[in-house]
């Protein structure tokens, strides 16, 4: 951050207030909010959903739906008002001055286009001075600053053909291609992997420090915060509540709510003194050795093909991969097993496969004294029944049209018969120890909140009496505070109940937090396994050790 932060604001938003208008009247969005942002300075906006934070950004960069419309208050651009929601539009600032960077880089860009079409395609409507060939050398210069390996190869290539954290490169360079003096990131790495966010924050930062750039970074991460952002915003229904440089927010924050905030975020703890039981329990030490009582779930050999299409001089064409590859997992009775690993190691593919939602290429799966053969053609009557499944997205997985209390009793009328004297659980007692209010059994899913739902959904896989619940990502759509909550629930109902769990997760604290024994998934294999705490204190594995290094240094220790 440069002097010229404190004394020339590039940007400044004045008492702020938007309203939406709706069917039954207007809603007021934010108010009253007021920040400044210096030239080269990151800005780190953060809130749980509905905070505002998004409609904020949408605001500075001229993007709010009709709806909205502008109460109080004023934005300015180097001393020129930007108008906000006020259909007058902001004279071409958004785009040249003022560019963006989105959440999702996939609807970001063209499937159509190859990504040098399309960083050209900008290039030329932001320059319009620009030749061509110019064009298509900026087009090069921009790739490469971005990271994108030979990009004088690789710019013929679509964007399918790029990783995720390489498509998010791209979506990066486009927005440079005007030699933007702002950007306004909303979300830039919630959809990455930990190494490749690592990995884009730190080339934001890097842009910041070579070109005097300003960013605005929306996020409800505060360890994204702690990692690039120079000031800070937090914000709560639409307010402001406190701001101020990161290092006072994160050390010695002045609101309550910032305080709640800090508090849930999850630590990752590294340098815990081992026992020598837990150390004797290396990765390399057979699964007989490590558990004397017998397992209630070992998954056998199991192997998943996939085929990814593409084209090929106009033809459909493809390959072949495998999404599994001889896969071996052990899961302890009454205790909850981790399954980590970033997008595409095959997590969420042994979990439905074990859930009998999906088929394998060949393996089996033992449940207590039963064996299920998951291949294609193999028997797997009776997996659903003793394996539940709670989903990453509540929302889909409830069915629309149907209240939560018959979601409910469909679970306890269709789940793993009780056994004999044993009373079939009840209901309203269920929706007591998960915090809903009997009240909702009334309700249809689109009435709850994102929490409620995912309690819901707890509640219905708990009321079919399974023996494992298999839990992929249940935490990851929700707000932090939330999330906490979450994992609490899941925690007392596996001790209270005596039933077996697998936390599938990409974010490590989580499952270093819950789980006892931890699998790392890579590229459909098994890459290392063992004690959580041996994994994170002292596993050797190269893969394990970048994942761990890559969360934020603020929340480990």
């Amino acid at each position: 951050m440069t002097p010229e932060t404190t004394h020339a604001p590039l940007l400044r938003v004045n008492n702020l207030s938007l309203r939406y208008l709706s069917a039954s009247g207007p809603v007021t969005i934010l108010h009253d909010v007021s920040f400044e942002l210096g030239r080269g300075e990151i800005l780190g906006i953060i809130g749980e959903s509905g905070a505002g934070k998004s409609t904020l950004g949408n605001a500075i960069i001229d993007l709010l739906a009709p709806e909205f419309q502008r109460a109080t208050g004023t934005i300015e651009f180097g001393g020129k008002a930007i108008d906000a929601a006020d259909g007058k539009g902001s004279g071409g600032i958004r785009g040249r001055r003022i560019s963006a960077i989105f959440q999702d880089h996939t609807a970001s860009l063209d499937p159509l286009m190859s990504v040098g079409a399309q960083v050209e395609e900008t290039v030329l409507a932001t320059n319009s001075s620009l030749s061509k060939l110019q064009a298509r050398t900026r087009t090069l210069e921009l790739l490469a600053r971005v990271g994108i390996p030979e990009p004088h190869k690789r710019h013929r290539n679509y964007p399918h053909q790029f990783s995720g954290g390489q498509r998010q490169r791209v979506v990066i360079a486009i927005a440079l291609a005007g030699s933007p003096d702002i950007i306004v990131a909303d979300e830039p790495t919630s959809a990455l992997d930990a190494t490749v966010q690592k990995q884009v924050l730190a080339l934001l930062r890097n842009l910041v420090d070579e070109t005097n750039i300003s960013i605005v970074l929306v996020t409800h991460d505060m360890g994204v915060i702690s990692e690039i952002a120079d000031r800070v915003v937090v914000m709560r229904n639409g307010q402001i509540v406190e701001q101020d440089v990161t290092s006072t927010i994160l050390d010695a924050p002045q609101n309550e709510y910032t305080r709640g905030l800090l508090a849930a975020v999850p630590r990752l703890r590294t340098s815990r003194t081992v026992s020598e039981r837990e150390i004797s329990k290396t990765s390399t030490t057979p699964f007989a050795e490590r558990d004397r009582e017998p397992p209630i779930l070992v998954a056998k050999g199991v192997s998943k093909t996939f085929f990814a299409p593409g084209l090929q001089w106009g033809r459909l064409s493809g390959e072949a991969g495998f999404a599994l590859q001889d896969v071996n997992i052990q899961i302890p009775r009454g205790a909850i097993t981790g399954i980590v690993g970033e997008s595409g190691s095959g997590k969420t593919t042994i979990g439905r496969i074990i859930a009998g939602l999906d088929t394998a290429r060949a393996g089996w799966v033992k449940i207590g004294e039963s064996d299920f053969d998951v291949s294609r053609n193999g028997r797997r009557t009776g997996l659903l029944g003793r394996v539940q499944m709670i989903f990453q997205d509540p929302a889909v997985s409830l069915n629309p049209r149907t209240t939560v209390g018959e979601t409910l009793r469909e679970s306890i009328r269709f789940g793993v018969s009780p056994v004999s004297g044993e009373e079939p659980p009840d209901m309203g007692a269920m929706m007591d120890r998960l915090g809903l209010a009997r009240s909702l059994a009334g309700r249809h899913p689109h009435q709850l909140s994102g929490g409620q739902k995912q309690r819901v959904a707890i509640a219905r896989a708990l009321l079919a009496r399974p023996q494992i619940v298999i839990a992929d990502e249940p935490t990851s759509a929700l707000d932090v505070s939330v999330q906490a909550e979450i994992v609490q629930l899941l925690k007392e109902s596996v001790t209270e109940r005596n039933i077996s769990m697998i936390f599938i997760s990409h974010d490590l604290a989580l499952v270093q937090d819950l789980c006892s024994t931890i699998y790392i998934f890579r590229d459909g294999r098994v890459e290392d396994f063992g004690p959580s705490d041996f994994i994170f204190s002292h596993s050797q594995n190269p893969y394990t050790r970048s994942l761990i290094d890559a969360r934020p240094r603020r929340f480990t220790h």
